[in-house]
């Protein structure tokens, strides 16, 4: 217990140590590394079998490869077209019923009837 205490303790004396164990530096010994792979043993890196390569990264060369998702489905598009072309209209085309639903709401800030 007392080592835990040990490597528990925070001073500027240890800073960079800390900064190399917490990963925002490289590890400089065996020991920052160890540290290092036990404080992260049960994390689950999602890039396994990824390389970088720092050298493209450095020369300007690197590509960053996207990907594309889809956010809307083809039905919320359906509706987002018809509130798109109701708005162009203006009135034209809109039920009485949601018309005085929209008047109601205006007149009552905006209050559920």
């Amino acid at each position: 217990m007392a080592d835990k205490k040990k490597y528990m303790d925070i001073n500027a004396d240890r800073f960079d140590e800390l900064l190399a164990i917490a990963g925002y530096t490289y590890p400089r010994t065996d020991k920052e590394l160890e540290l290092f792979e036990s404080l992260y043993e049960d994390y689950d890196f999602e890039l396994k079998g990824v390389r970088i390569n720092p050298e493209e990264i450095i020369n300007g060369s690197f590509e960053k490869k996207g990907k594309v998702i889809k956010i809307q489905n083809e039905g919320e598009q359906q509706d987002i077209n018809e509130i798109r072309l109701a708005a162009r209209k203006g009135t034209e085309g809109i039920p009485q019923s949601i018309l005085d639903k929209m008047k109601n709401k205006h007149k009552n800030g905006d209050r559920q009837s």
